[in-house]
């Protein structure tokens, strides 16, 4: 009984400096006053010779779109950086996140996230020193033409994205990276859970639009663009996607954007 107390007390301390150190970084993030830095380490996740030729083959130049979607979306909502997003490019890794605890109890999650945090502290031995993990899980087009859900998660500053091994996906790869580095930021989804239909307003880059479809960018917290009340399309790359004042206001920007 003793040493169960004991092991609670120490999982309640732990669990405090967690959320301490959580809101920490959020309220430094969120102030914009300095940049984001972000690794991209590359998993051949279907472990195929596609994949790792791909990955091969990998330089920054694959993730450029992002840096400067980013600045140009942050200039227009008054964020005072000329680079808000510092992107690197890591070696690729195999390992893996802990995963959390099917409908676990107070203590189980509380143990998850201490495991899943000393993964994130210790898994990469590449110095990269980064605010926020993406691994970016290649998978051969033509034997996975449908990827598992991506996914990031702000607790653990990680973004888990599946992507496709071919360049002529790179621009809609780029949109899944930045969603899910945005969810790490706390920007939320604006689109059905169940079908996929981004939601109007927060989900339409242009809510206001007269006719309201169909729409010409997608929102990219949506990230699909709405052709009618029930019929989307993926975003092809960032040049068809823009940040609503929503996910602005999520991710520590001004509430409206500038015309």
């Amino acid at each position: 009984m003793r040493f169960k107390t004991v092991r609670i007390l120490i999982l309640l301390a732990i669990l405090a400096m967690v959320a301490h150190n959580q809101f920490s970084t959020r309220e430094r993030f969120a102030s914009w006053q300095a940049p984001v830095f972000v690794a991209v380490y590359p998993v051949n996740a279907d472990a195929s010779e596609r994949s790792a030729r791909y990955i091969e083959r990998l330089d920054e130049r694959e993730f450029e779109s992002l840096t400067g979607f980013v600045a140009r979306e942050a200039q227009r909502y008054g964020v005072d950086l000329d680079r808000p997003l510092y992107l690197q490019l890591g070696k690729p890794v195999s390992e893996t996140p802990p995963q959390p605890p099917v409908d676990g109890s107070f203590l189980q999650r509380a143990a998850w996230i201490f495991k899943a945090r000393w993964w994130r502290w210790g898994f990469d031995d590449q110095g990269l020193d980064s605010d926020i993990v993406v691994l970016a899980r290649y998978h051969d087009p033509q034997s996975s033409p449908r990827l598992p859900h991506s996914t990031g998660i702000e607790d653990l500053r990680i973004a888990i994205a599946n992507v496709f091994a071919t360049r002529n996906m790179r621009g809609e790869n780029n949109v899944v990276v930045l969603h899910e580095v945005l969810h790490t930021l706390g920007a939320t989804d604006k689109y059905d859970l169940q079908t996929g239909q981004p939601l109007h307003p927060d989900g339409y880059a242009e809510p206001q639009r007269a006719p309201l479809h169909p729409q010409r960018f997608a929102e990219l917290m949506a990230g699909r663009i709405p052709i009618s009340s029930n019929r989307a399309q993926q975003a092809e790359a960032l040049a068809l996607v823009r940040i609503g004042p929503k996910t602005a206001a999520e991710i520590g920007w001004a509430d409206s954007a500038q015309d």
